[in-house]
């Protein structure tokens, strides 16, 4: 979601686009201030309260990379938050973050469900009953049931996923009773494939149209991510906002360090690089990855090279080692999806996490 993203006269974001190329959006104040609106409204769904703690798991570089002792997390007085490192969780670190986020006392816990799981499993496992937020918000990874189950557990509240993106076209939050609603001020979203319309439980491409962006409107945009179109639009919440059933997004791998650190969401590096057509990450062994990247018609420069190594590296540590190779085509999966990350040490990467106590 752009909340994340700087209050200036006229901002430029980067995203992916639709098949990984750098794409620049740009927009307002105003924009932002709308986008803000929106998910004020959702965390109103959640049952959050306007100025209560936010706890937030997400992209940005919150402290170096290279360090070994807390804190992993910083202060925003203003935004009554608290923002901590998706870089720096590992077994190691888990009782300190833990422990952040009883100290914190957060009515909201806004993360990559990436960033969040080890720590669910960590307070399960330790017997630990004093994170306790009014909700759980996840964002940007596809919510799979076992691990929204397992954050139910771990917290003992509601988990409420939501679906948006940087180019701020299309907005599907859930309601309390757990269905995802396309909100329609937001956005038109349609569900295609070949582009024509989906059937009820039939899964396509989200294509949206943006209203709150005035400076550049997206008219009928292929995300690539996929969703599952709702049977009706009826809910027993009373909304009357269009219904999709399932989001099923893009599942990509995460990186793992050789200190054990689970890093995902890396995309931002390469969409702030021009040039770029597409990229993958394969990690083949413990600690290496090839970095493939297909450039568009040009040869990536000595500065971007050096870009893309620093802005890995200050995400995944001093251990790891990269090197970047241009290549003239990514393969699909069978899907036909182009997988970014590809981990090909650690097939299941939840497997390396303990498991969850059996219940009583």
């Amino acid at each position: 979601m752009s909340r994340s993203f700087r209050h200036t006269r006229l901002s430029e974001i980067h995203t992916g686009g639709t098949t990984g190329r750098p794409l620049a959006i740009y927009c307002d104040a105003a924009t932002l201030q709308r986008n803000y609106a929106f998910f004020s409204r959702f965390r109103a769904w959640a049952g959050v309260p306007e100025k209560g703690r936010t706890a937030v798991f997400a992209g940005r570089t919150i402290v170096p990379p290279g360090q070994t002792s807390p804190p992993y997390w910083r202060r925003n007085p203003a935004a009554n938050a608290l923002l901590l490192s998706s870089y720096h969780l590992s077994q190691a670190t888990l009782a300190q973050y833990a422990q952040a986020l009883t100290s914190f006392h957060p009515a909201l816990i806004d993360s990559y469900p990436s960033s969040l799981e080890p720590i669910a499993r960590f307070a399960l496992n330790q017997g630990i009953e004093t994170i306790r937020p009014r909700a759980v918000i996840t964002s940007s990874e596809t919510l799979h049931p076992s691990v929204r189950r397992l954050f139910e557990e771990a917290f003992a509240c509601p988990v409420f996923d939501h679906y948006g993106a940087a180019e701020m076209a299309a907005l599907i939050t859930q309601c309390e009773r757990g269905t995802y609603h396309v909100n329609p001020e937001f956005g038109v979203v349609e569900v295609l494939r070949d582009g024509k319309p989906v059937g009820p439980g039939e899964t396509g491409e989200i294509v949206a149209t943006g209203f709150i962006n005035p400076v550049m409107s997206l008219i009928r945009y292929a995300t690539g991510d996929q969703a599952v179109r709702g049977a009706s639009d009826h809910c027993p919440c009373g909304r009357a906002f269009p219904i999709i059933e399932q989001i099923v997004g893009r599942l990509d791998d995460v990186v793992i360090t050789p200190e054990g650190r689970r890093v995902g969401r890396l995309d931002p590096i390469f969409k702030a690089v021009a040039g770029l057509h597409e990229t993958r990450i394969v990690q083949d062994q413990p600690d290496h990855l090839q970095v493939e990247v297909v450039t568009a018609g040009s040869v990536l420069s000595k500065d971007q090279r050096e870009s893309l190594q620093r802005e890995l590296a200050h995400r995944l540590g001093p251990l790891m080692r990269i090197d970047i190779v241009e290549v003239s085509v990514i393969p699909r999966a069978a899907s036909g999806k182009l997988r970014t990350v590809v981990n090909l040490v650690h097939d299941d990467a939840r497997s390396l996490e303990p498991a969850l106590p059996e219940r009583s």
